[in-house]
């Protein structure tokens, strides 16, 4: 799987807005919804960096660090 800091933004940035929208489209909100959306990126990112790799046992914590190293560099 590879992706690019721009695409990885612009699916957080189009998850926000899907979140946004469900909740009614309340005003003054949007750092909360990028957030979330950024979050649940994250996550399912290092989950299927995780199975890729053939579900080690115990090394959930290391996949998690790989991809938010990823998002920061």
């Amino acid at each position: 799987m590879i992706e690019t800091k721009p695409s990885l933004e612009q699916g957080v940035r189009e998850h926000a807005y899907l979140l946004w929208e469900r909740d009614g489209c309340p005003e003054g909100r949007a750092d909360e919804y990028w957030h979330q959306a950024h979050e649940h990126h994250l996550r399912e990112r290092a989950y299927v960096l995780w199975e890729q790799e053939g579900r080690p046992e115990g090394r959930g914590d290391e996949y998690w660090h790989r991809t938010v190293n990823f998002e920061q560099d």
